[in-house]
């Protein structure tokens, strides 16, 4: 078995961790540009809806990557619309008013199951076979045109990161965070969700915890962003390696399987974790419907939009092999609040 041979799952899944290690410090060795500062190289394992894998974590100039293994004859895509789904994820009213809802309404009437099947296979990439290399896969998305430069608490003030990075932007970072004097504007000030100024910074709340990512901005477009992306010696990923990365190519619409539920019952926080969750390739995928993920091929995966109550229509852009039907265009600048990226490094022969 060569090296490449090694990285491939079914190969991959029963190696000791002595043999991965090997492996690893191949991939690093001679995949990652000698550029590139390596760091905090950790061994783990994951796990979604019975789907295993014992990988890989690793810094490369601070940001995290995970080793994930490749499929010579990875299946993708869908065409069997709601099979394996209840009913009682589609038959229903929206909660409110949706206009997104109401635009796509006009084409597949949410009537019928044939019409609900409709509405998913035309909502997916075609079903095929793929051969899919293994990959130093990007852990969490990145805003587009953003690099990140540490964190920012809320409350205390205090930054965490490159601080000679921080210095120059602090002050107009700083004024967002001034209160009036009265109690009343004490009482009522909330914290912004985002901090924007284009060609300076981006910044986003973490509610949990009270704190901002906070990134370096520069303005870009799909094409300016794609070469930028390809100076720093890393690609974006394409359809198919996002739907496998995603999904890990398991028969399934959903990566963490066929439970729809929602509200505040047992089983609906047992989905919600479920989505949340770090996926089988130890990948943070992003459950907040508040902006698409970039593709090379200009494709875009996940969705901008709210919530109808309706289950399968509101987790729809959460499938693995969800197509947006939102055309990009690639001449436009992207607002860093709406579209993201996740770089990789291919692992292949050529």
């Amino acid at each position: 078995m060569d090296f490449f041979e090694a990285l491939e799952w079914s190969n991959w899944k029963n190696l000791s961790q002595e043999l991965r290690t090997q492996v690893m410090n191949q991939v690093l060795m001679y995949f990652v540009s000698p550029l590139k500062y390596v760091s905090d190289v950790e061994y783990k394992e994951f796990e979604l809806a019975g789907v295993k894998c014992k990988t890989f974590e690793c810094s490369i100039d601070g940001e995290r990557f995970v080793l994930v293994p490749g499929n010579k004859e990875a299946i993708l895509g869908w065409n069997f619309g709601t099979q394996g789904l209840p009913i009682t994820c589609w038959d229903q009213e929206p909660n409110e008013e949706n206009l997104y809802f109401e635009e796509l309404r006009k084409n597949y009437q949410f009537i019928t199951t044939e019409d609900w099947d409709f509405f998913v296979n035309e909502s997916t990439s075609s079903l095929r076979k793929v051969a899919i290399s293994p990959m130093l896969v990007q852990k969490t998305a990145l805003p587009a045109g953003a690099r990140a430069i540490g964190e920012l608490n809320a409350v205390t003030g205090e930054f965490t990161g490159i601080v000679e990075d921080f210095l120059p932007i602090e002050q107009a970072i700083r004024t967002y965070f001034k209160q009036g004097t009265s109690l009343l504007d004490s009482l009522t000030f909330q914290l912004p969700s985002e901090l924007y100024e284009e060609n300076q910074f981006y910044a986003k709340l973490n509610l949990a915890d009270e704190t901002y990512q906070v990134y370096h901005h520069e303005s870009c477009t799909f094409e300016t962003l794609k070469t930028a992306v390809n100076q720093q010696v890393f690609d974006l990923l394409s359809e198919d390696e996002w739907e496998y990365v995603v999904g890990a190519g398991t028969r399934k619409l959903f990566r963490w399987g066929n439970d729809l539920e929602q509200g505040e019952n047992y089983q609906g926080r047992q989905v919600a974790r479920k989505i949340k969750q770090e996926n089988m390739f130890g990948l943070v995928i992003d459950h907040s419907r508040r902006f698409w993920e970039l593709t090379d091929s200009g494709f875009l995966k996940l969705e901008k939009m709210e919530a109808t109550g309706i289950p399968l229509f509101d987790w729809m852009p959460l499938s693995s092999y969800y197509r947006s039907r939102k055309i990009l265009i690639k001449e436009k600048k992207l607002h860093p609040a709406d579209y993201a990226y996740r770089k990789v490094i291919v692992i292949s022969r050529d």
